[in-house]
């Protein structure tokens, strides 16, 4: 009786012997198909041959660039601003008036004021506001009223 060994080297030869005749290249080709079968490789490219091919789309053509424009002097003549006698003239100053002893500004709210988004309070909204422009002339805002805004 043979050995345990011998069996097993009988049988490695045994696996040797019929494995010779198919060749390595049939082999490594076997296994590559059964790769693309698991990922689906081949029925992708089957279905590529059925459809159109996508159009490529070809880049725009290169255009050399000219640089930056060159300096150039020019002449024209000042015509000084007209003389205006509207607008204000910049800082606005705020007036302000004595009230109860106190210098406070000179202003007017609205009696109901500007009511909260949520109605919890109301905050004061001005009816008109006075300045002083640069020139000493008086300048007066007057602002809507804000009761139209619902609570």
């Amino acid at each position: 009786m043979a050995t345990l060994q011998e069996q097993r080297q009988a049988i490695a030869s045994g696996m040797a012997a019929r494995r010779a005749p198919t060749g390595e290249a049939e082999r490594k080709a076997t296994g590559q198909r059964i790769i693309e079968e698991r990922t689906g490789k081949s029925v992708v490219d089957d279905l590529n041959k059925l459809t159109q091919p996508v159009r490529q789309r070809r880049p725009l053509k290169t255009i050399q660039s000219v640089g930056a424009i060159p300096a150039t002097t020019s002449r024209s003549s000042y015509k000084e601003p007209a003389a205006t006698t509207g607008g204000i003239a910049s800082p606005l100053t705020e007036k302000t008036k004595v009230a109860a002893g106190k210098t406070v500004p000179d202003n007017e709210l609205w009696p109901a004021g500007y009511p909260s988004s949520d109605g919890l309070f109301v905050l004061p909204a001005f009816k008109t506001q006075r300045f002083t422009d640069a020139n000493g002339a008086e300048v007066v805002l007057e602002f809507a009223n804000p009761a139209w805004v619902a609570v």
